[in-house]
């Protein structure tokens, strides 16, 4: 299954679905802002969008480690063709309201979580676990480039046509994605790994009691609670993931929460049409990109610890700064700064758990730090919203808007201060 042709069709399938997702991402905020001016009503949409990460990731979890994780792919791209179909329709026809347009980022977020869940999985099976972090960033970078610069920038354009378009299309790349997803060799069952490389990673880097677990989740559990209680124990067991996880949930809280209103910002702050969001969106793209590509580099230099300390403290303080001005030049150059840093943070902890968690244990693992990072963005996202309508009543409009961000500074930097205190004399594994 390490095949040139496996990674090709892969990293296909992967670039055209989030190529289409940017046109949808871009579209949706637009879609909404003709919909309500109201920031909670409008949270309410993105809030649907994430809400089956915090359903669903730790069911899912248990499916990718327990069938064919092409079959999962093929099933969660089919899913999300069929909502973009029926999405299109009702957008064409003038029937989409604010529950509507929730129901269906509801169903559209469900087969994200499958999908996405999936393919962090898959990577280490097609490619070879030295060559991880140049492999994420190759992903990372294609997200990137598809979704946030072609995507975004594309979709700035076509909205100015009809609003219609991006959704559209957005079903055109689901079906070639589908049919690339369809098209890999292989089964990628989670017991195909290469067994010795398992068994000599887990002699290195868990205690004997995690081995043994290992074990015997390679056998079929009938069990659903029990399969996941054994991600969540293997986590939990480990001071160094927990704390990891417990930090995820803390950026992507916090993160979520500017994201929802982002767009209100954008508009009403520094005063942006939709081409004008759609170019601030690619600049902060372009530092990503850099960032993804750059991982590997810095990694050879520095720990994983000492780089998630960097990303923590360095979004914290780009992003406070953001919600000091309302210079859309500075805030673009911000952006790309933060964006930057937000990559390497990305990566680096994505090849901790691809590195140092067993394959066969490696969807249940990753469920629990999508359940605790991304599910919790569904909390933030209708926290984001219900911030900016409780400021309101205090404070003018502007300065609600540049709330969240301040916020979020704050939190970043204090979480950087205690996980470096708390991970002082904790080893990675």
């Amino acid at each position: 299954m390490k095949s040139k042709s496996n990674y090709s069709k892969l990293f296909g399938a992967f670039s055209l679905a989030f190529l289409g997702d940017g046109l949808t991402l871009t579209a949706v905020p637009w879609l909404v802002s003709t919909l309500t001016t109201d920031t909670l009503y409008a949270s309410i949409t993105m809030t649907a969008l994430r809400l089956p990460w915090l359903i669903f990731s730790l069911p899912v979890g248990v499916l990718i480690d327990r069938y064919s994780r092409k079959h999962m792919l093929v099933g969660a791209s089919f899913t999300r063709m069929i909502f973009l179909l029926f999405l299109t329709i009702c957008i064409w026809g003038g029937w989409i309201s604010i529950p509507l347009l929730a129901l269906f980022m509801f169903g559209i977020g469900l087969s994200r979580v499958v999908f996405d869940s999936t393919v962090q999985t898959i990577i280490p099976q097609v490619v070879e676990e030295k060559k991880l972090e140049k492999a994420n960033g190759q992903f990372t970078a294609g997200q990137l480039i598809t979704s946030d610069i072609l995507g975004v920038a594309l979709g700035g354009f076509i909205i100015t046509m009809h609003i219609v378009y991006p959704f559209a299309i957005d079903t055109v790349t689901a079906v070639l994605s589908l049919l690339l997803i369809m098209g890999l060799r292989g089964s990628f069952h989670p017991a195909e790994s290469n067994a010795s490389e398992v068994q000599e990673s887990s002699a290195e880097t868990t205690k004997q009691t995690t081995q043994d677990e290992s074990e015997e989740e390679t056998r079929p559990l009938k069990n659903w609670k029990r399969e996941m209680w054994s991600g969540i124990r293997y986590v939990f067991q480990d001071r160094f993931l927990r704390g990891l996880a417990i930090l995820s949930v803390t950026i992507t809280l916090m993160f979520s929460m500017i994201l929802v209103t982002q767009i209100f910002f954008v508009r009403e702050v520094l005063r942006l049409e939709a081409y004008a969001f759609g170019i601030l969106i690619s600049i902060a793209t372009i530092g990503s990109i850099l960032g993804s590509q750059a991982v590997a580099y810095m990694r050879k230099r520095w720990s994983s610890k000492q780089l998630i300390l960097l990303s923590i403290l360095s979004m914290g303080l780009l992003y406070g700064a953001v919600g000091l001005t309302s210079n859309s030049y500075v805030v673009g150059g911000l952006y790309f700064c933060a964006a930057f840093f937000i990559v390497v943070y990305n990566v680096v902890r994505s090849s901790i758990l691809q590195r140092s968690v067993p394959n066969e244990l490696l969807g249940r693992v990753g469920s629990v730090f999508r359940f605790l990072s991304f599910g919790i963005s569904a909390i933030g996202t209708l926290l984001g919203g219900l911030l900016v309508r409780v400021s309101e009543t205090f404070f003018d409009r502007l300065f609600s808007l540049q709330l969240p961000y301040l916020l979020l500074s704050v939190v970043y930097i204090l979480a950087c201060f205690l996980f470096a205190s708390k991970m002082r004399n904790v080893a990675e594994q």
